[in-house]
């Protein structure tokens, strides 16, 4: 006869079950959070300084986002999707054969900064650029010479714009090298050094794409370590006390020049037949009240008000506003 459990005996044998539930279901979320480390490429860049790196293409992406929607007269919106750090030949390995790859020089960075820009929002860029509507895109499109030079001025901007984004931190120079369409061919460093890939996600109206900064890291810890340092103190607020002692050493130089001030009491307009009918005794209406403020304008500009009345018996307009 089949022993009966009691039910105790089931009781205890659903509390072993779920147990055994939640042990597994602990150790998927450990494993998850378990993220592999490669000892042979260690990471160069500190939590703390891929932040630093983040928000300075974060202020990239605003720069270059404005001058897509002006240009292109469509809304455009670019994110940065993600930092990390990757050696070289997996960053060219994930490129495709055909795609057009902007070669930079960035101060002091040493070695090449590349600029990836997929093939939809590049084929959107030229299209709309040409007048038409963005939906331009082929995937088996060869780049022609004109498209090229299109691209070349987008790559341009981005030269500045990267140069305005490091601008509130450390001076750089950003020059534009060339343009490289064939991945494969790209030798701006060694295979096995390490880069910064910053990723962003472009929306041109509804088409969406990527774009790709291929950053050295070879001095690149050194450059931002430096900034970690001074973060707190922006460079323009560490030369403020230079630009006050440029701009006294101006005005000293400029204080003894000679300068036209005057005082317009009224404007008025005649025809020329009537100021060739004007005669001796003739009183021509200016439009203004005797007791109003007249203006002061030094050069060609206006710099104070006044009212108009008599010093030492001699007519004269008294300071009352300083525009």
């Amino acid at each position: 006869m089949p022993e009966v459990l009691s039910q105790s005996q089931i009781d205890e044998l659903l509390n072993a079950l779920k147990f055994e539930d939640t042990a597994k279901a602990e150790a998927q979320n450990n494993a998850k959070r378990v993220k592999n480390y490669d000892f042979k490429t260690p990471k160069k860049l500190t939590k703390e300084q891929t932040k630093i790196l983040l928000g300075i293409h974060e202020n990239f992406a605003r720069h270059l986002a404005s001058y897509f929607s002006g240009v292109l007269r469509v809304y455009c919106e670019i994110s940065v999707s993600s930092i990390e750090e990757l050696p070289y030949y997996e960053y060219n390995n994930a490129l495709n054969d055909s795609v057009m790859v902007g070669v930079f020089d960035v101060k002091p960075i040493e070695g090449s900064v590349l600029v990836d820009i997929s093939n939809t929002v590049t084929f959107t860029l030229i299209d709309r650029l040409l007048g038409g509507a963005g939906s331009g895109y082929s995937g088996k499109h060869e780049f022609t010479e004109i498209e090229i030079a299109l691209m070349s001025k987008v790559f341009r901007q981005i030269a500045t714009f990267t140069k305005e984004a490091w601008a509130n931190l450390v001076e750089v120079e950003s020059e534009f090298q060339q343009i490289e369409t064939n991945a494969r061919l790209i030798q701006s460093m060694p295979m096995e050094e390490v880069v910064v890939i910053v990723m962003m996600d472009i929306s041109i109206g509804e088409v969406k794409g990527t774009m790709g900064f291929s950053i050295p890291c070879i001095n690149l810890e050194g450059i931002i370590e430096q900034l970690t340092k001074n973060k707190a103190v922006p460079k323009r607020q560490i030369d403020q006390t230079q630009e006050e002692l440029l701009r006294e050493t101006m005005l000293a130089r400029i204080r003894n020049s000679a300068l036209e001030l005057r005082g317009v009491l009224g404007e008025t307009q005649l025809t020329i037949q009537d100021i060739t009918n004007l005669q001796v005794g003739d009183v021509v209406r200016i439009g203004h009240h005797a007791e109003k403020y007249v203006k002061v304008t030094v050069g060609e500009r206006t710099w104070f008000t006044g009212i108009m009345g008599i010093s030492r018996n001699r007519k004269a307009i008294k300071v009352q506003k300083i525009l």
